[in-house]
């Protein structure tokens, strides 16, 4: 049951009241969300893998063109040489889809690694003392 308002001291406890019940019930809101999250995770991974199978990456197309004629080659003319004609064509276009995707993910981390060795190179030389200039013999 509510208490009647009559006093502004009151009014200032009904207020700090209300905040602490929003408060608390902005929690249970977060706590739910985060629990249907965790739930549905298996469903969003396995979005993400039919996602990954369904689209290539477009990140780097020359790796997209290399996986697509590896995959056309290999696949299709040496393991999937005595399959049926969908088999021949989906397969090859399903594994290029999700390869492209985890190849352009090592792709990265090698090209950082690069990127760290040469920065790291080119320290070196610049942290090097100059060598004097010869002079030449008159």
């Amino acid at each position: 049951m509510k208490k009647q308002i009559k006093t502004y001291k009151d009014l200032a406890e009904e207020r700090e009241r209300l905040e602490n019940l929003l408060a608390i019930q902005q929690q249970r809101v977060l706590d739910d969300w985060a629990a249907v999250k965790m739930e549905l995770a298996p469903v969003t991974n396995a979005f993400g893998v039919a996602k990954k199978i369904f689209r290539p990456t477009k990140d780097n197309p020359v790796l997209n063109t290399g996986l697509s004629l590896l995959s056309n080659l290999f696949l299709r003319n040496f393991v999937l040489a005595k399959a049926g004609i969908l088999t021949r064509l989906a397969v090859p276009m399903l594994l290029k889809n999700y390869t492209s995707h985890v190849v352009a993910d090592k792709a990265a981390n090698v090209l950082g690694k690069l990127e760290r060795i040469f920065k790291r190179s080119r320290r070196k030389r610049t942290t090097e003392s100059p060598v004097p200039p010869q002079q030449s013999e008159p």
